[in-house]
C-alpha cells in the first residue's frame, strides 16, 4: 500500500510540474516541434494545414457539392503543401507561423 501511495504522489507532482511548465510557456518550443513533426508525417506544413482549415466550411448535405468542396480544399492546400507547386512558399509561410 505504501508503494502505491508514493507512486501516486510522484505522478501528481509530475503532472503539476508539467502543467505549470505548459501554462508558463516553457513547453511552447517543444509543442511547435511536435506539431511540425506531425504535419510532416501527414505530408503537410503549417501553411497547407491552415489553408485547408480556413477553406473548410459547413457541409451543405448535397453529395456532389460536398465532394466538390473537399476536392477544392485539398487541391488548394496541396499547392502549398509538401510536393506541391508552391511548396517553397508554403515552407516559408510555415516558418513564419
Amino acid at each position: 500500500m505504501g508503494n502505491e501511495t508514493l507512486i501516486g504522489i510522484i505522478v501528481a507532482v509530475l503532472a503539476v510540474a508539467v502543467g505549470a511548465a505548459w501554462v508558463g510557456g516553457f513547453l511552447d518550443k517543444y509543442q511547435h516541434q511536435a506539431q511540425d513533426k506531425a504535419l510532416d508525417m501527414m505530408g503537410e506544413n503549417r501553411a497547407s494545414y491552415g489553408l485547408k482549415s480556413t477553406l473548410k466550411g459547413q457541409k451543405l448535405g448535397e453529395e456532389n457539392a460536398d465532394e466538390l468542396q473537399d476536392t477544392t480544399v485539398n487541391t488548394a492546400g496541396g499547392l502549398v503543401g509538401k510536393g506541391g507547386i508552391g511548396e517553397s512558399i508554403g515552407s516559408g509561410l510555415s516558418k513564419a507561423l
